[in-house]
């Protein structure tokens, strides 16, 4: 039998590589290895890693009794091979093998949110027992992803690149109002994208969605829209911590997000916003945070609540959540709120099987350019001009 018969192995899935991966590839440094106890706990008391800021222990403690049993009679100096659905996808040699407070653990990365309907999962997925060391895994997308970038970098001759993360669950107006303000004070402009289907829409939708307005929009060849691998442990309140730390390790410079995220635990004390971002250290980055944003019926136009004169019931608010149920009901919303061309993309995803339903309606209604069967979205875009004929 050869040796590499011989290794124990652990099996895990691709949300786990995906933070492997993360790890190898620097993109989560000063981490550059599954932390180990005293790691661990540096930053389970502290908040931070080698003097940076790392909201929870990032240890390598896959769940399942086997995989319990493998780690515990694990020794220093074993090599370890890490299998995803039973195909080999690296290794790790074995530095500790150590146990954890699962509840604790998991308290830390949800940012004491135990509420978070992503809790209960991230709690079967974590083991009691932990193991630490030096990782090779097969990479998926990372290096792939960092050349790009480097690429449009010289490219542009870019100094000022800004990351921004963003889910655009659909994408909206106020979407496109940051994207258009960070592009006034930036080279180049890294958007990334958890890549996950979310609770409304895939993820092929969204990316879709979002790369028609980039290109019609907006100055594309100043934009990169580089997908992010989703995982668990980027899903509780820390997450916009290391959402930063991220862009930075991907070459940015810059990172933006807006004061109206639930992620950033904004609040007011005096006349000062306060929110998660004061508290990061060690990060050579430019953080930047864009007040609100509202549609005011007296201004008829998208305002920052910074500068709008007009009081809150002037004020309708960007829930992406409002749109959704706009959406689900088969309303378009109105373009103050969303492109057309994104609103009928949606709605032929959300109802695939209305084109004949819709027929006689294309008939007596529209100017024809073709049948209706090869045309769904187009009757939406068309539909959403005579809202506006006066």
């Amino acid at each position: 039998m050869d040796s590499k018969r011989k290794k124990k192995q652990i099996y895990i899935d691709r949300e786990a590589l995906s933070i492997l991966e993360m790890i190898q590839e620097g993109i989560l440094y000063p981490v550059v290895s599954p932390m180990n106890a005293a790691e661990s706990k540096e930053a389970d008391q502290t908040g931070l890693f080698k003097g940076v800021s790392f909201p929870s222990p990032l240890v390598f403690a896959p769940n399942g009794k086997r995989n319990q049993q493998v780690i515990q009679g694990l020794q220093k100096g074993e090599e370890v091979e890490l299998c995803v659905q039973g195909r080999s996808v690296g290794s790790l040699k074995v530095e500790e093998v150590f146990s954890i407070n699962k509840e604790e653990k998991v308290k830390k990365i949800m940012g004491g949110d135990l509420g978070h309907p992503e809790t209960a999962r991230i709690y079967q997925r974590i083991g009691k027992y932990a193991i630490s060391g030096e990782i090779k895994v097969i990479g998926q997308s990372i290096s792939r992803n960092k050349k790009r970038i480097r690429q449009k970098i010289d490219e542009l001759g870019a100094k000022r690149i800004c990351g921004i993360m963003l889910n655009v669950n659909p994408i909206h107006k106020v979407h496109e109002k940051i994207l258009q303000e960070a592009l006034l004070k930036n080279d180049l402009l890294v958007v990334f994208m958890p890549q996950h289907n979310s609770w409304f829409l895939p993820f092929d939708l969204r990316i879709r969605c979002l790369e028609y307005v980039v290109e019609n929009y907006l100055p594309a060849q100043k934009i990169l829209i580089m997908p992010l691998d989703y995982t668990y442990f980027l899903a509780g309140q820390n997450r916009m911590i290391l959402n930063a730390l991220i862009c930075k390790n991907y070459g940015c410079t810059d990172f933006i997000a807006s004061l109206g995220s639930s992620d950033l635990s904004a609040f007011f004390e005096g006349d000062r916003t306060h929110t998660i971002m004061d508290s990061i250290q060690g990060l050579d980055l430019n953080i930047h945070l864009f007040s609100e944003y509202i549609y005011c019926d007296i201004c008829n136009t998208i305002k920052s609540t910074k500068i709008c004169p007009h009081g809150q019931h002037h004020h309708i608010t960007y829930d992406s959540k409002n749109f959704f149920e706009m959406l689900k009901l088969g309303i378009l919303p109105p373009e103050i709120f969303m492109r057309k061309e994104v609103a009928a993309m949606i709605l032929a995803y959300l109802f695939p099987n209305r084109a004949k339903k819709l027929n006689k309606l294309y008939s007596d209604l529209m100017i024809q350019d073709g049948i209706v069967e090869t045309q769904e979205e187009k009757f939406y875009e068309k539909l959403s001009r005579l809202y506006r004929v006066k």
